[in-house]
């Protein structure tokens, strides 16, 4: 076993189920629900300032790179969470994830690029782990059903086939 202080994975998995998890906020319930179908909205402006490179064109295409898997970040279900305004804090971090998953596409990356985007992944909630650690949870689009409305008093009401269906039956 790992001796140390605090961490943020340090000790036994709490339990969502027990009494201090729901004083301390981390039941099942208290976690922060992130629609499945993602932010539907305009992502803000790419906080960052343009990573340099040898050349122009080399670095219109980073740019344009950069761009592009932030516009993709932007319609998970996290960026939910990001656009909170307890969480906007994290953008500077999902900008710098970005960059960092550019970096790791190209062939000059290193162990240490790719084990600095995994950071980055958890500390933003891309990853189970990052989910848990934040208290997000990711929880299914519910389509609201309409409500059966009776019909108008001026209206005839016709059985529906369905109801024929069984009357024949």
């Amino acid at each position: 076993m790992v001796s140390g202080g605090a961490r943020a994975r340090s000790g036994p998995a709490y339990d969502p189920n027990s009494a201090r998890s729901d004083r301390l906020g981390r039941s099942s319930g208290g976690a922060f629900a992130l629609d499945a179908n993602g932010y539907r909205y305009r992502p803000p402006r790419f906080p960052l300032g343009t990573y340099l490179l040898e050349d122009d064109a080399a670095t219109e295409r980073w740019h344009e790179r950069e761009l592009e898997v932030w516009k993709g970040l932007w319609r998970l279900p996290q960026a939910i969470a990001w656009h909170d305004p307890c969480y906007a804090y994290l953008q500077g971090t999902v900008a710098l994830y970005a960059r960092q998953y550019v970096i790791c596409e190209s062939s000059s990356s290193t162990a240490s690029d790719r084990a600095t985007l995994a950071r980055y992944a958890d500390t933003i909630g891309l990853t189970p782990q990052g989910l848990k650690l934040n208290g997000w949870r990711i929880v299914p689009h519910e389509v609201k059903t309409r409500k059966k409305t009776r019909p108008a008093r001026n209206v005839i009401a016709f059985p529906s086939a369905r109801e024929r269906y069984e009357e024949m039956g």
